[in-house]
């Protein structure tokens, strides 16, 4: 018999630490999906072993992500960098799929190797207390493109996403930088619906080192949790030195450059992030609001 896997409803019991169906999908030119291609399966990182991997993070460490963090944060919300420590480092994105996948130089094409509508990933539960879709409204994208490592050898970079509408999902993404993620991922939502929209990003079953070890290795310990044996979903509150060290971490600079890239500076507001586990696997959302909220 299969085990019987019950998502933890994101509307449920929440701690605090510290719309409608897709638009057409051939919106925008963008041509109508098609079936996933046949593969071979890809090794899964498992995230308990990356604790054995990595370094116990030092006050030092843990410094400088919430310096980052808060680096994220103030450049999000205010229109220019006078109120900043540093000038904002992330530009307004203006990428688009169809210069992905069909660009006028072949040196720059991104290979399109799933293309379907799905439904809500299993991770996050019931999707309508968010007000998220049912059924098959939600489109998967996986996209790779070869590139070289520093060491000089050649491999995948590769985008592994999902959107709906008010959502992003990002699967486990296999080598590919925040920037480059951020960046996809904004031209995949564009690609249906209106920016303007976007609500929530997931990071779905997190297997970035750096990300995971904070969270498991910092931030729950902190409040005397586990997070495999953590039945909650843990909110965590903007302008507080958790949520700034979660910004810190690769993945949350990433969402921040996602935000920097698709609006205005100072428009919006990574107003709280939500963290919980599935399978014992962390799961993450950051909620998208006006910068007023």
């Amino acid at each position: 018999m299969m085990p019987l896997h019950t998502g933890l409803g994101l509307d449920g019991t929440t701690s605090v630490l510290g719309e409608g169906r897709p638009e057409d999908p051939e919106k925008q030119g963008y041509k109508k999906p098609v079936s996933c291609q046949d593969q071979p399966p890809e090794a899964k990182t498992n995230p308990a072993d990356i604790l054995e991997l990595h370094p116990t993070m030092t006050e030092e460490m843990i410094n400088i992500l919430r310096q980052k963090g808060k680096d994220y944060q103030t450049w999000i919300n205010y229109p220019d960098d006078t109120d900043c420590q540093r000038p904002c480092i992330v530009s307004p994105s203006t990428t688009k799929m169809e210069q992905l996948i069909q660009p006028s130089d072949e040196r720059y094409r991104w290979d399109e190797y799933c293309n379907e509508w799905i439904g809500a990933p299993e991770e996050i539960g019931d999707p309508r207390p968010l007000s998220l879709p049912v059924g098959l409204n939600y489109h998967k994208l996986y996209l790779r493109k070869l590139g070289v490592e520093k060491d000089g050898s050649v491999g995948w970079n590769k985008y592994h996403g999902r959107v709906a509408h008010t959502a992003i999902f990002a699967d486990n993404n296999v080598r590919l930088d925040g920037p480059q993620w951020s960046q996809i991922a904004q031209a995949h939502y564009e690609a249906f619906f209106d920016i303007e929209s976007l609500k929530y990003v997931f990071r779905m079953t997190v297997v970035n080192e750096e990300t995971y070890a904070f969270v498991v290795k910092v931030l729950y310990p902190r409040y005397g949790l586990e997070l495999a044996g953590d039945s909650q979903l843990r909110t965590w509150l903007y302008d507080t030195d958790d949520y700034q060290e979660i910004m810190g971490t690769p993945l949350g600079k990433a969402v921040g450059a996602l935000v920097l890239g698709a609006f205005p500076r100072g428009t919006r507001r990574i107003l709280q992030i939500h963290t919980w586990h599935y399978d014992r696997d962390l799961q993450m959302r950051f909620d998208i609001s006006d910068s007023l909220q």
